[in-house]
């Protein structure tokens, strides 16, 4: 969805759209999206910067990180960004320091700002860096990949990695 500049003042125009799971490639392995991104919010704009500010609401997969087992989280996102022309934006980049107020500008092209990249990056930004269906997940079996949370594999756990023999040699003598 593109929201047009020129028609934006600084009384805030509402916006509304849903993207259907698959226009919005996350690009992500762990994660996608099982149910419609609904966003809706407000478009003001001061002078060249246009400030977008709403809410995404959705439903993701997330695979486990510990036992790669699929589950369902629904997921609210608040957004407050502002956009400034392309072309400003290529002037400040030619600004050897960063400001703080760089840091928080994103650009737009055109006479429009492109609301689907918008969407896409304030998911991905919503998103855990790490995910575990529940606190106490025992993982998969690192030899034989069984999913240690539905069934107890006959796996010797006694084997330490030569890697870290060294420590469990020092863990053994210390007790």
């Amino acid at each position: 969805m593109q929201i047009g500049v020129e028609n934006l003042t600084a009384a805030a125009r509402p916006f509304a759209h849903t993207y259907r799971p698959e226009e919005v490639e996350l690009e992500e392995e762990a994660a996608r999206l099982v149910a419609d991104a609904a966003v809706e919010g407000s478009a003001t704009r001061k002078g060249e910067q246009v400030r977008l500010r709403g809410t995404i609401k959705t439903e993701v997969e997330l695979l486990c990180d510990r036992c790669a087992a699929p589950q369902r989280a629904p997921l609210a996102v608040e957004f407050d960004t502002s956009f400034i022309p392309q072309e400003v934006e290529a002037v400040k980049a030619e600004n050897v320091e960063l400001q703080a107020e760089d840091l928080i500008l994103s650009a737009y092209e055109g006479d429009a700002v492109d609301l689907d990249e918008l969407v896409r990056e304030q998911i991905l930004l919503a998103l855990l860096s790490r995910h575990l269906c529940r606190e106490d997940c025992k993982g998969l079996c690192q030899k034989c990949g069984a999913n240690l949370n539905d069934e107890h594999c006959s796996c010797e756990q006694g084997e330490v990695d030569p890697r870290w023999a060294a420590l469990a040699d020092l863990k053994n003598r210390e007790q």
